[in-house]
């Protein structure tokens, strides 16, 4: 028998990994049929609880008690029979085979030592039915959207009637349209009496979805509040410790004496930009607002040397320059963190040192034309110091690091080359808020020490707290310039989406 409505309730748990005190007494309660936020800065212990939770880990003290009952799982088959399903932000999938092949992955259903395909169809049917989408059971994963192979996990969470599903990152590569369906899908799920424990960054779409939010911090339960009665400025100064409005601190003003570092004059592609001419000086940081496809994004490319311009100049200390491959702007001093740290900034099977050492490996060479390892340890160890990057060593894989660290690491990659101009695409991206912080104070370090800096954000705020000048644009073009002072939010969201009858609605105070 549930006590009081309690469907979870946690009680001292405690995990270590070697020295690092992963969860710390931690104890919390989860309600029948809630929306449970769990938040906190990456190391805060979230995962680690999830992967206990879910049959990976056994804690080294505390109890779990489910459904009134304390349990024990040896392993992830335990958690599933017990009814507890987990959904990575990385999907486990078998892309060759079909939807209901993956959803009975392991977990065939068999009649008289054969596989009962017509009852595995039905069931799947029934979970997509109560979870009302539409999907093909005939189709191989592999030709799926990432939207659609989400859903794919989450009838292989329900298709048992688990009674408790944790997503982990569940919108991480979802479009916004597909993040309001998941949440449509969260809905039916709840209203089916079904408990979600929803891991999340996304503190704007936390207090969208969820009835409660737990904190955790290095490792410890901070608390639990009711959605309705706290605000995200209040999680997140308990999430990290302190209040983050500090990390807003205004960008120092350029002086009139500032040399122009970069040029950019009647930049043209076609179907991509149109007549884009802006300048940047030492020291400014220039952001860019826009809407995805507004041409930013081939702008930095071009400007990197990834793609080519069909006119147009790019002057580099009032000197014309041209870069056909990425190689020669690095050659420059020109740097870009790309928006998806994982495909384009980072080798996830590389070590960490392996990864800061990548772009300056002439500098790493010993005589015989080898890589000095110890310059190359030594180095990395230089950056893990000022970056303040979270490991127990320079071999660490970055696939094992948390988001945030692994920003740090492309960040410092790129800082190790001496940049002059540094091009950040939405460089705190699907990292927490902590993370943020640091890299906001770093962003106005750079420009103090002089770096030219083109930002641009899929977080509004981000561009115009960090920003000298903002530029926005719309269909490849530059259609207003803002400072510093001119610069608020309706405004540049009413050019930004270029209707303005619905400025208010985009606005999310």
């Amino acid at each position: 028998m549930e006590k009081n409505g309690v469907l979870l309730e946690l009680k001292n748990i405690d995990k270590r990994f070697g020295g690092v005190h992963a969860l710390d007494q931690v104890s919390f309660e989860v309600g029948n049929g809630e929306v449970h936020a769990i938040v906190g800065e990456n190391g805060a212990g979230k995962s680690t609880l999830m992967k206990i939770l879910a049959g990976n880990y056994p804690p080294d003290q505390g109890e779990i008690w489910f459904k009134g009952q304390k349990v024990s799982f040896n392993n992830p088959r335990d958690a599933y029979a017990a009814g507890i399903n987990i959904i990575y932000q990385e999907f486990y999938k078998l892309p060759a085979l079909t939807v209901v092949g993956n959803i009975f992955s392991g977990r065939e259903i068999t009649r008289v030592g054969l596989l009962d395909e017509r009852e595995m169809r039905k069931r799947a049917q029934e979970v997509f039915d109560r979870m009302g989408v539409q999907i093909n059971l005939d189709e191989t994963v592999k030709n799926l959207s990432i939207a659609e192979q989400q859903l794919v996990e989450i009838a292989k969470a329900l298709v048992y009637q688990g009674s408790l599903v944790i997503m982990d990152e569940p919108n991480s590569s979802l479009t916004d349209k597909e993040t309001q369906s998941l949440f449509e899908i969260i809905s039916r799920l709840k209203n089916q009496g079904i408990t979600v424990l929803y891991v999340s960054h996304r503190l704007e779409e936390v207090f969208q979805i969820c009835d409660r939010i737990t904190v955790l911090r290095d490792g410890k339960f901070v608390g639990t509040w009711d959605i309705k009665e706290t605000d995200i400025p209040q999680i997140i100064s308990q999430m990290i410790g302190r209040n983050l409005e500090s990390a807003f601190q205004k960008i120092p003003d350029v002086p009139e004496s500032a040399a122009t570092i970069l040029t950019v004059r009647d930049l043209r592609k076609q179907r991509c930009l149109a007549d884009v001419n802006f300048s940047v000086r030492e020291g400014e940081v220039v952001g860019f607002a826009g809407l995805e496809g507004s041409g930013i994004r081939d702008l930095f490319h071009i400007l990197f040397g990834l793609d080519r311009a069909d006119s147009g100049k790019i002057l580099y200390l009032d000197k014309a320059v041209k870069f056909g491959f990425s190689t020669d702007a690095i050659r420059h001093g020109w740097g870009l963190i790309p928006a998806n740290r994982r495909d384009h900034g980072l080798f996830m099977r590389w070590s960490l040192k392996e990864n800061v050492g990548v772009v300056i490996l002439k500098r790493l060479l010993n005589w015989l034309g080898l890589v000095n390892n110890r310059k190359l340890a030594d180095t990395a160890d230089d950056y893990i110091q000022k970056m303040n990057i979270s490991t127990d060593s320079t071999d660490k894989l970055v696939f094992d690091l948390s988001g945030g660290n692994q920003q740090k690491v492309v960040l410092a990659k790129w800082l190790a080359t001496n940049p002059k101009i540094l091009i950040l695409d939405d460089p705190t991206r699907g990292i927490d808020v902590g993370a943020k912080a640091e890299i906001y104070q770093l962003i106005r370090e750079l420009a103090n020490q002089g770096l030219a800096i083109l930002l641009s954000s899929s977080e509004i705020d981000e561009v115009l707290n960090l920003s000298n000048r903002v530029l926005v644009m719309r269909q490849g073009t530059i259609i207003k310039e803002f400072t510093q002072k001119e610069a608020n939010k309706l405004e540049v969201m009413r050019y930004v989406s270029g209707d303005l009858t619905s400025q208010k609605e985009l606005i999310k105070e």
